[in-house]
């Protein structure tokens, strides 16, 4: 009976790993296309938000607003220009961080962080210099609800 028991526990302890492996695992992140995509949702009114429980970042491009490589409207089509900048203003009751995250190539890497940005405030986030792309935007936010707009796309 003992030996039964004993093999019923390692069972359910082996059957739990891969499930708690699986849970841990994060979403893959977008590959670096050569050219620009069809559409992207960047646009005027587009929205990043996400409750903060303790002090992390959440990322914008990956999240709400889609690809920010490229500013992409429905007129132009394929022939979508690079974001040279974004308006965005907290629309959420949290100061918020806004980090730009840039680079002119597959791999490079540029963070620049913003002042503490008040509810109700306006930054322009753009590459940075020296930089062509603008990978993504991530809030930074210690506590509570954050939430930004965007108000300009350029």
């Amino acid at each position: 009976m003992r030996t039964a028991l004993l093999s019923a526990v390692l069972v359910s302890t082996v059957a739990l790993v891969p499930f708690a492996a699986a849970c841990t695992d994060s979403p893959p992140r977008k590959e670096v296309q050569a050219s620009p995509p069809p559409a992207t949702e960047l646009r005027v009114g587009a929205v990043c938000s996400a409750r903060f429980s303790f002090a992390t970042d959440v990322s914008c491009g990956l999240a709400d607003f889609g690809d920010v490589r490229f500013h992409c409207t429905d007129e132009l089509g394929d022939k979508c220009p690079r974001t040279r900048s974004v308006t965005l203003e907290n629309i959420g009751r949290t100061p918020v961080r806004l980090v730009a995250v840039s680079g002119s190539g597959p791999g490079e890497r540029h963070e620049t962080v913003s002042r503490p940005l008040p509810s109700g405030a306006r930054q322009v986030v753009t590459p940075r210099a020296g930089d062509t792309y603008l990978y993504d935007i991530l809030l930074r936010a210690d506590d509570g609800m954050a939430a930004v707009g965007v108000v300009a796309v350029a």
